[in-house]
């Protein structure tokens, strides 16, 4: 049997073997937040400011997404057994681990979106409330910068496994099976893992919207400022959406094909074991009658076949 790859990121392992506990998760998560929120605290001459200011929101901000981080990584881990023997003979989660979820991939993307947010935070106008001193000043810029590097890698994770999924959903037409009890045929668990990442990340998002439109930028008045402030606001909810449908519609278009080969390959066999059972056939009568109930029990199982296959979900974007 395959043997199922790791998956172990930078931001998720002591050395090079071991992920950090759920203690060690937890502490690195609420200690980021907190160490920037006390020191913001402290570089305000206005203390007043920093409610004001939300800046415990900017704080929230890089807590969340560590945490969210981490618990779409720990999710993602635990279906890739399943996806591993989703693709067969396939090397599609390595392939896609090897070169794209890849620990360069993430500082890389950290530190591009960090400089990105800074930027953004830049252009619509830091609050007066900070320019009252350099240490100040000096921190807002640092929280813009520690939420758009732990946030900028937790979309390039929302990317690499969105190209799994896509990956992996043309082998489904191989590996499906209708009579799987989760009604999904054998991949509800990564429905449900996507449902989870899109909530994860719309999470996040409402504290990024909360802090964008509570702050008191000093451009937000201008034309494009306030363009900068509506996609900025926009862009974590296009993520949610993005990991959910993307991969979603791929995985319906697969499974509708295959509900379409596997129901008339179905009636076909159906068809011919019915033409079977209606011929004359001779020899004994015990013979005879244990011949047509171990066709009428075939038939009978192929029915249940085409049921199950019918009331089979294309997708996790379908209801049961």
């Amino acid at each position: 049997m395959k043997k199922s790859p790791s998956f172990l990121p930078i931001y998720d392992r002591i050395g090079s073997q071991k992920a950090l506990g759920n203690t060690a998760r937890l502490g690195i998560a609420l200690g980021a937040g907190f160490l920037y929120v006390a020191l913001q605290y402290l570089a305000l001459p206005d203390k007043a400011a920093f409610l004001r200011q939300y800046c415990w929101v900017l704080g929230a901000i890089i807590s969340a997404s560590l945490l969210a981080l981490y618990t779409a990584t720990d999710l993602f881990r635990n279906n890739l057994q399943l996806v591993n023997k989703l693709e067969g003979r396939h090397n599609i989660s390595q392939a896609v681990m090897d070169r794209w979820l890849t620990d360069r991939g993430y500082i890389l993307s950290g530190c591009a979106f960090a400089a990105l947010n800074t930027l953004v935070g830049h252009l619509l106008g830091v609050p007066q409330d900070f320019h009252a001193s350099p240490f100040a000043l000096t921190m807002i810029y640092s929280g813009f910068m520690v939420a758009g590097f732990t946030c900028g890698m937790g979309l390039y994770g929302i990317v690499g496994a969105s190209i799994l999924y896509l990956k992996l959903s043309p082998c489904l037409h191989y590996s499906l099976d209708p009579m799987d009890p989760d009604g999904a045929g054998g991949i509800k668990r990564i429905g449900d893992a996507l449902w989870t990442f899109g909530a994860l990340v719309g999470l996040v998002g409402l504290l990024v919207s909360i802090y964008l439109f509570g702050v008191q930028w000093t451009r937000s008045d201008q034309p494009l400022a306030g363009f900068m402030l509506i996609v900025w606001a926009a862009l974590p909810y296009i993520a949610a959406i993005s990991i959910i449908l993307v991969p979603g519609l791929a995985v319906r278009r697969n499974v509708q094909m295959f509900k379409q080969f596997k129901a008339t390959e179905l009636r076909n066999e159906h068809s011919r074991i019915y033409s079977e059972l209606k011929q004359f056939r001779e020899g004994g009568d015990q013979e005879i009658i244990s011949e047509n109930r171990e066709l009428t029990e075939r038939l009978n199982d192929i029915q249940t076949q085409l049921d199950r296959l019918q009331e089979m979900r294309n997708s996790h974007l379908d209801r049961n």
